[in-house]
């Protein structure tokens, strides 16, 4: 008999190897094993076991033999095995990095198990109200996805208790995933008094030693509930029937840093689907992904009330969903200005920001200045009306280009339309254009003119990729209120604590609102809303564009996320973009622009199979400036309209015969469109 064994390895195959007759009867897919590999012993787990006549034995000149079985019975109930192929089919990644993303962690010897704490009855926690209809839901044990949308103001470290307590009764095991190590020591601390001695921690930066008795504890049943980033959505647990995810709108689930790529969200999905379990999905910001499968019925949607609401309901607009109350505004919120910089052209910093700026810094408090990106962004608009060109096709905002021969053209980074400049002004007829976009650099240098005397630190791309030592000192002068001013990009929202924050300003909001990116309207009031919430009842909102008359602003008075999120689902529905459709991204780069478009054309050919109702095509977009560089470099985005077509689509582009002198970037569910 024969096993095929599949192994962590960036090869897209498996291997044969003999078993033992003593093995025989024991072995069975799913089982890790031991056995030699090149001139190691590797740990690799079996597929699939048969009979050697029924083995395609072409290209292995002899057959190795297992070494052990490491274990009796799989490690995971749900059975990884099918876990992985439908990974490994759905972003792309060789299955057996898939597969032994779940039992990477796994020690080759596995403790006895010891007695397991009773399970007895948890610690009642403060009373939340609005939660009685899913803790109901949760406490009933049936299979279920559940969205749980924070409301302003609402705690993480009072809210989940009550939601794990009503979810795992008996011996269940429930897995909480927090998008950032920040959040897990006051989670913990919350659990401890409900969950006395069973919370367990996960965590890269956990001593090997923590993370084997992390591992061991979640897979004998010790750990009650396991926080973990995202990597802990690959734990094996004895008994995991409640899996609950912390800002699930958050990007840093997806990982495409490195193989295997996937999306922690969509992984824990189909995880407590295959256990016959439950999963809540919480944010005060819901992806639009997941707001669209609440829509179609697929999720059931509460909404917590917040806990500044509780004293004084009814003094806002509320929402209802679900028979929960959900309170919007219903307390003093920080206030929100949208500055229109058609009033205020050829500044970076509008007056009125400029003035509430020399107050907050004149009272002692401090002021984070939010720029679209380092660097200098270029956009075209009237000098005069400050009309600026959009995609007629698409939407976003087209960027000025300058070509080879020196001719400029506008350029959808989107759908790769292009334009030439125009000479007049289609609303005005203006003829003079100027191009703007405000980087952290620029944003530092007006600072510092504006507020001689104040300490401006930096925070960007630019200085996470220098020196460690400074990146930390920047945020540290800030959070501890050493800096008057923090200047940074969207990544310092994340990492942000300041005692004295009193003003938070997006300067350069039409960077992001005109990107190539589908989801730039998403993640745009996703940002607001974080800056919102970081400010006191007296702090101050601000947000410069050119487009004050966007859909996105008109929802940020109240911050109406739901009509935000409802007008988002309907215009993604237009124009056929997720959750209506799953996107593969296919790049081609050469030196050689005859033998890119073989390539390319290899492509389209392959995805011939899509037409009709089954999705579309777009491209190619092409790297401004190429002419000058001879580097050439397009893509394509194919919109599929079913999981299974998008995976067929990915399967045959990363099957295409390799062009010489050609690179080839395939991707699933693309959140760069550089």
């Amino acid at each position: 008999m024969l096993a095929e064994i599949s192994f962590p390895i960036p090869l897209r195959r498996t291997f044969y190897y003999l078993l033992p007759e003593e093995m025989e009867l024991l072995a069975a897919p799913g089982l890790r094993v031991q056995a030699p590999l090149g001139k190691r012993e590797a740990v690799g787990m079996i597929v699939r076991v048969l009979p050697e006549k029924d083995a395609d034995l072409t290209g292995f000149k002899e057959l190795k033999t297992i070494t052990r079985l490491l274990e009796e019975e799989p490690l995971f109930p749900e059975d990884a095995l099918p876990l992985a192929r439908w990974m490994a089919g759905r972003w792309g990644s060789p299955p057996g990095l898939c597969l032994g993303a779940f039992y990477a962690h796994a020690p080759k010897d596995l403790a006895a198990q010891g007695p397991v704490p009773q399970a007895g009855l948890p610690a009642v926690p403060a009373e939340q109200p609005g939660l009685e209809k899913l803790s109901g839901m949760l406490s009933s044990g049936r299979p279920g996805t559940y969205l749980l949308r924070l409301a302003p103001g609402e705690r993480r470290e009072l809210l989940y208790p009550a939601v794990l307590a009503a979810g795992l009764t008996g011996n269940a095991q429930g897995l909480l995933l927090v998008p950032d190590l920040g959040f897990i020591p006051s989670l913990a601390a919350a659990l401890e008094p409900v969950f006395p001695g069973r919370v367990g921690v996960w965590h890269a930066r956990l001593t090997p030693k923590k993370r084997a008795e992390a591992w061991a504890g979640a897979f004998d049943g010790k750990h009650k509930i396991v926080i973990s980033t995202r990597a802990g959505v690959f734990l094996a647990f004895k008994n995991l029937r409640l899996g609950l995810m912390d800002g699930e709108h958050e990007e840093i689930y997806r990982q495409e840093e490195a193989e295997p790529f996937y999306h922690a969200r969509e992984v824990l999905l189909k995880r407590m689907k295959a256990l016959g379990g439950q999963a809540v999905l919480a944010s005060p910001c819901p992806s639009i992904e997941t707001w669209g499968a609440t829509a179609s019925g697929e999720i059931t949607r509460f909404d917590a009330l917040s806990t500044a609401a509780r004293g004084s309901a009814g003094r806002g607009p509320q929402t209802r969903t679900a028979g929960v109350p959900s309170a919007e505004t219903v307390s003093p919120f920080p206030d929100v200005r949208v500055l229109d910089m058609t009033e205020y052209p050829g500044d970076v910093l509008a007056r009125p920001l400029a003035d509430s700026l020399r107050r907050v810094f004149a009272s002692g408090r401090q002021a984070l200045v939010i720029a679209g990106r380092k660097g200098y962004a270029s956009r075209l608009f009237c000098a005069n009306c400050g009309w600026m060109k959009r995609c007629q096709g698409c939407g976003p905002g087209m960027t000025l280009q300058k070509a080879g021969d020196g001719t400029q053209y506008l350029l959808c980074r989107r759908c790769g339309k292009k334009e030439p400049k125009p000479q007049t002004c289609p609303k005005c007829a203006g003829k003079v254009f100027r191009d703007y976009g405000t980087g952290t650099q620029k944003a530092q240098e007006a600072l510092s003119k504006l507020l001689p005397a104040a300490k401006i630190a930096r925070f960007d791309g630019d200085v996470l990729r220098g020196s460690l030592k400074k990146m930390r000192g920047e945020l540290e002068s800030f959070s501890k209120g050493e800096a008057d001013v923090l200047v940074g990009t969207r990544i310092a929202l994340r990492e942000l604590g300041a005692p004295r924050l009193a003003l938070t300003a997006f300067i350069d909001a039409d960077s992001d609102l005109s990107s190539a990116d589908f989801r730039a309207s998403e993640k745009s009031f996703q940002a607001y809303y974080g800056a919102w919430r970081l400010l006191g009842p007296e702090g101050e909102l601000f947000i410069q564009t050119r487009e004050a008359g966007h859909f996105v602003f008109s929802r940020l008075a109240e911050m109406d996320y739901p009509s935000f999120a409802d007008g988002e689902l309907a215009a993604r529905k237009d124009f056929f973009y997720p959750p209506y459709s799953y996107i593969v991204k296919a790049r081609f780069a050469s030196f050689n622009r005859p033998a890119l478009d073989a390539a390319a054309s290899d492509f389209l050919k392959s995805m011939s199979f899509l037409s009709g109702d089954a999705g579309e095509i777009l491209g190619p977009v092409t790297s401004p400036g190429e002419e000058k560089r001879k580097f050439y470099s397009e893509y394509y985005l194919v919109k599929a309209a079913s999981e299974t077509d998008a995976m067929l689509c990915l399967e045959k582009a990363r099957a295409l015969a390799k062009r010489p002198g050609v690179k080839y970037f395939i991707e699933a569910d693309p959140h760069g469109f550089a």
